[in-house]
């Protein structure tokens, strides 16, 4: 039985221990230089208006963040409940991880929700009891 033989550069970690000028990999292990036409190294912060959602190890929102659907509902406290958590925990991203469910079923057609065609109907009901009696 022979033993196969490989050749250094066919090895798949072939390269690693090299000096970092013969590394094959070099050219993208230079640290990211600042565009030239970029004017500021951060953005400025976005104003902050209603409720916006932070990491608790953060001592302010990310500069842009986004406002347009502001958490309510069930998902929002679900939302709620998950920011209380630092973002390494499980715990936090099954629990934003069920608010998106949540909220997709909150924001259903009216046709295809039964919970929201329940509702309908038990607002209807009570607002007819209530004109006849």
């Amino acid at each position: 039985m022979e033993a196969e033989i490989l050749r250094p550069k066919e090895l798949p970690y072939w390269g690693v221990d090299l000096c970092l000028e013969d590394r094959p990999g070099v050219p993208r292990e230079v640290p990211p230089r600042l565009l030239e036409s970029a004017h500021w190294l951060e953005p400025e912060q976005q104003p902050i208006e209603g409720l916006v959602l932070r990491h608790p190890g953060r001592a302010r929102p990310t500069p842009v963040f986004s406002t347009a659907l502001p958490p309510r509902g069930a998902s929002g406290a679900l939302r709620r409940v998950a920011y209380t958590a630092p973002d390494h925990r499980l715990s936090h991203w099954i629990a934003l991880f069920l608010a998106d469910r949540v909220d997709v079923i909150q924001n259903l057609p009216l046709v295809l929700n039964p919970f929201k065609r329940r509702a309908v109907r038990a607002g209807r009901r009570r607002r007819a009891a209530s004109q006849h009696a």
